[in-house]
C-alpha cells in the first residue's frame, strides 16, 4: 500500500504553484519489544507494542495477552500483564555472571532473546559545569573503568524528573582500566527550555553496565536510525531478538547518582 504526500510549491519563475506527488511505501507492521532485567529489585519489565503505517499516529498501543518468561539456568520466571502490553514480575533480581533468556508468544509469533548481565561498574560522583561552547550547563560523570574487561556503558539523564531524549553511550576502547570523566553533551535542537540544566534543577543520572549485543543496538539507534553518523537514511537499529522483532533484551546492572545544580 502506498501513501501520497501533495506538497505545494511557489513557482517564482512561472509565478504559480505546482502539486508535487512523493510516493511513500508503507512498511509492514512490525512488532516491537523492549525488555530488561536489572540487579535492582523490581527492575524487570517486558514491553510490547506494535509499529504503524508513515500516516498514522504515533500513539502504540500495548499487546496485551502475549505469554512472557524468562530462564535463568533452568528457572523460569513467568510475568504477568501489569498494564496493557507491560509484563513485569518484581520479584526478580539479576545477577552479574547469569545469561537470561527470554521467550514471548503472541498470536502465532514467538520472540526470543539472550543477555548475559555484566559485572556492575561504580559511578563515583557526577557534577554540573558550563560548557565551553554554549552558554548551557552539562553533567560530567566519573568513573573507574576495570582493567582488561570489556565494557559497555549506557547513561540516562534526568532534569527534575524528566527523561532527557538524547542517547548516552560508550565503550572502553580507549579508556579500559582509567578514570574516565565524560560530559554528556546534547544538541537541545527543539528549544525546549526544559532540556536545559540551570541553577536550582535536580539532576539525576543512571549509569547502566549492558552486554556488547545490547550496547549495539542503543549505539545504531544513536547514529544510524536517526540518519547521523554514516547513515545516509534512518533505518531500524541492530537487534538482539529473534522472530522477526525490533527491539532488544537487555540483561544490566545499574548504579544512580543526584545532585542539585549550584
Amino acid at each position: 500500500m502506498k501513501y501520497l504526500l501533495a506538497i505545494s510549491l511557489l513557482c517564482i519563475l512561472a509565478g504559480c504553484q505546482k502539486v508535487i506527488e512523493i510516493k511513500l511505501d508503507s512498511s509492514e507492521t512490525r512488532y516491537i519489544l523492549t525488555g530488561k532485567v536489572t540487579d535492582q529489585p523490581g527492575g524487570c519489565q517486558v514491553s510490547l507494542t506494535q509499529s504503524k503505517a508513515f500516516s498514522e499516529n504515533n500513539q502504540f498501543p500495548g499487546i496485551g495477552g502475549a505469554k512472557v518468561s524468562i530462564d535463568d539456568n533452568g528457572i523460569t520466571s513467568v510475568l504477568t500483564e501489569s498494564s496493557a502490553g507491560v509484563y513485569t514480575d518484581s520479584s526478580l533480581t539479576g545477577q552479574p555472571g547469569h545469561t537470561y533468556h527470554l521467550t514471548v508468544q503472541t498470536g502465532s509469533m514467538t520472540f526470543t532473546a539472550s543477555s548475559t548481565m555484566p559485572q556492575p561498574v561504580g559511578l563515583d560522583s557526577i557534577y554540573a559545569k558550563t560548557s565551553a561552547l554554549s552558554s548551557g550547563q552539562y553533567i560530567t560523570v566519573v568513573y573507574k573503568d576495570p582493567l582488561h574487561v570489556a565494557n559497555y556503558y549506557h547513561f540516562i539523564q534526568y532534569v527534575n524528573g524528566r527523561k532527557e531524549p538524547s542517547i548516552f553511550v560508550s565503550d572502553d576502547e580507549f579508556t579500559d582500566g582509567i578514570t574516565v570523566r565524560s560530559q554528556l553533551n546534547y544538541n537541545n535542537d527543539t528549544n525546549d527550555p526544559t532540556r536545559d540544566i540551570k541553577v536550582g534543577d535536580s539532576v539525576g543520572i543512571e549509569m547502566i553496565c549492558n552486554d556488547a549485543a545490547v550496547y549495539q543496538f542503543w549505539y545504531s539507534l544513536s547514529n544510524g536510525a536517526t540518519g547521523a553518523g554514516n547513515s545516509a537514511s534512518p533505518a531500524n537499529p541492530v537487534s538482539n531478538i529473534a522472530g522477526g522483532a525490533i527491539g532488544y533484551f537487555s540483561a544490566q546492572t545499574v548504579r544512580r547518582r543526584w545532585l542539585y545544580v549550584q
